[in-house]
């Protein structure tokens, strides 16, 4: 077995074994039946207490991975099928509620107020803010909003400051039509919900499918606020890693065989954090392996306006023929952030129950935001627009990447698309560190394991954001990034 511990990573011990050996049985490398090292002598092997051995394994047996066997053959091995269900069901209860899931809980809520803290901070500051994906303040379409509200104060329309319908406007639904034709997506306006904001709609989909106890997929690296959500329903996250052409298909369909999840989560364009985009092969399989199990898929499509590349892949939902994707996207970064609207796409079915759970906690949407959204599509702005984001944005990734690929200290994908860069630094550098002593140098940045739900692969990452600085700014603060690498870097060296 060959077992990676990082001695310098913030997650616990017992976790990085666990997410080792289970990572190694879903990839089917570990097959069912494996008999695993004694809990003796794998600590002997990684050098580490036999008491993280124990843990480690007892949490693979909660999440009914392996097994222990106190009859010949003895020792734990992989699977349940050889494991009494009497023994199995009292062990089950005495885990359900030990200090293993507070551990995990604690530790990922932790990271999430971590990501607020760092979020909110750069919205308004004299720092660099590289932590947070915000609009540029010159790329607001200020002289196109300023013709549309002069239009509605000149105008006799009551639209816009009247009620509406809670699925949204029938004229903005009947605009977002005519946009998603040139994504290749065909849809009918009773089938687009205008709702707040991509992460209501995460919520009440949440709600939606999801009890206490059930499994839900997610994209590893992830943003916290998205695991959160689900957490936050009672649901067990099950963390796939991303590699360079999209989700790992041959864990996400070991974890479906396994734990028979009732929904998967992907951002297939520019995932955040990582900027992987998922190859067609892998799409279609997706799609083949939700559609087998029924397991519906939300596709979050917010990054689609920032492409700096000539290929396109096809939308999950325009590839889907068994009504398995919901479909969102945002207003919130291609027009201005203060509209607070954003949509989804779904079968009818599933429209009708969301609405009925949007129902019981607002009777209607912002009628004002949706005038201008949609007189911001009728008049052609949103087309000159987004031509407008394309550019402006692909200079700054184009500065962004040639400041940082002056530190020999990291290395990084140059993304086709998002507004992020996923930089990977030495092994012996640590995210927290690097991250608090350029905040101290002016630079806010976001350390990677607050991406890691489970930990462990995080520690020496960083997502920097080129969307709110200014060129200017991207220039000193990748000195300052290299500055701040090479003194942890030094200081470490002294210990």
């Amino acid at each position: 077995m060959d077992i990676k511990i990082n001695r310098n990573s913030s997650t616990p011990l017992y976790r990085q074994l666990k997410k080792n050996i289970k990572e190694m049985i879903v990839s089917g490398e570990l097959p069912s039946g494996f008999k695993l090292p004694s809990e003796r002598r794998l600590a002997e092997k990684l050098s580490v207490h036999r008491n993280t051995v124990v843990k480690a394994y007892e949490a693979l047996i909660a999440e009914n991975m392996i097994f222990s066997s106190r009859q010949k053959p003895c020792g734990y091995f992989v699977g349940t099928e050889h494991q009494d269900n009497e023994k199995a069901e009292a062990q089950k209860q005495r885990l359900s509620f030990s200090s293993l899931d507070k551990n995990f809980y604690y530790h990922f809520i932790n990271m999430q107020k971590r990501f607020e803290k760092l979020y909110h901070a750069s919205y308004d500051t004299e720092k660099i803010p590289f932590a947070a994906v915000l609009t540029n303040r010159k790329a607001l379409p200020v002289k196109c909003l300023k013709e549309l509200m002069q239009e509605i104060v000149d105008g006799d329309d009551i639209e816009p400051f009247w009620c509406c319908d809670p699925q949204g406007t029938e004229r903005l639904r009947n605009c977002l039509v005519e946009m998603l034709f040139s994504r290749h997506i065909y849809v009918k306006a009773y089938n687009i919900q205008i709702v707040s904001e991509t992460y209501e709609a995460i919520s009440n989909i949440a709600f939606m499918y999801l009890n206490k106890g059930d499994y839900v997929i997610i994209e590893e690296p992830a943003c916290p606020a998205i695991a959160n959500i689900f957490l936050h329903v009672g649901a067990k996250l099950l963390s796939v890693p991303i590699e360079d052409n999209g989700i790992r298909m041959d864990i996400l369909e070991g974890y479906v065989l396994q734990y028979k999840p009732k929904l998967i989560y992907t951002m297939p364009n520019y995932q955040n954090p990582s900027t992987h985009t998922m190859e067609m092969d892998n799409r279609k399989r997706l799609l083949k392996c939700a559609g087998a199990y029924n397991i519906p898929i939300i596709e979050d499509d917010s990054q689609y306006d920032y492409c700096y590349s000539e290929t396109r892949f096809p939308s999950l939902y325009s590839l889907d023929t068994s009504d398995s994707v919901i479909y969102l996207d945002t207003a919130g970064l291609s027009i201005y952030p203060g509209i607070r609207l954003a949509y989804i796409l779904a079968p009818d079915n599933v429209l009708k129950t969301y609405r009925s759970i949007v129902n019981k906690d607002q009777l209607f949407l912002n009628s004002m935001g949706q005038y201008l959204w949609m007189r911001f599509l009728e008049k052609g702005f949103y087309e000159t627009h987004f031509k407008f984001l394309k550019e402006f944005y692909n200079r700054k990734r184009e500065i962004m990447c040639t400041e940082l690929s002056k530190i020999p200290e990291i290395s990084f994908l140059k993304p086709d698309g998002g507004l992020v860069i996923w930089v990977k630094m030495e092994r012996n550098i640590n995210d927290f560190q690097v991250a608090a002593l350029c905040e101290k140098m002016g630079v806010l940045l976001m350390p990677g394991s607050i991406f890691f739900p489970e930990g462990n692969k995080g520690e020496n990452y960083l997502r920097i954001s080129f969307s709110s600085a200014t060129d200017e700014q991207i220039i000193k603060g990748a000195e300052v990034l290299q500055k701040a690498i090479l003194i942890c870097m030094q200081d470490n060296a002294e210990k």
